[in-house]
């Protein structure tokens, strides 16, 4: 069922964003790939969560290079 992104919890609707980014930058960049930098994207993310995007980022490193910058020991890989 659609939702508006206001419905999610603000975790959530970091993750959502944070997917359309990359869906563009798939979309935009068919033949080449581009290096993708994050600036902290999981600050409102609970430990569970974070672990689970901290995976997700080893993922698309395999396809992406990742410069990934973050504050807290916590969501540091």
């Amino acid at each position: 069922q659609a939702r508006e992104l206001g419905y999610f919890s603000a975790g959530q609707a970091d993750l959502v964003m944070l997917c359309m980014r990359l869906a563009l930058v798939d979309a935009l960049f068919a033949q080449e790939k581009p290096f993708v930098i994050l600036d902290d994207p999981f600050v409102n993310l609970d430990c569970e969560k974070t672990e689970a995007a901290l995976h997700f980022l080893e993922e698309i490193g395999k396809e992406y290079q990742v410069i990934y910058f973050t504050c807290h020991e916590s969501r540091a890989m």
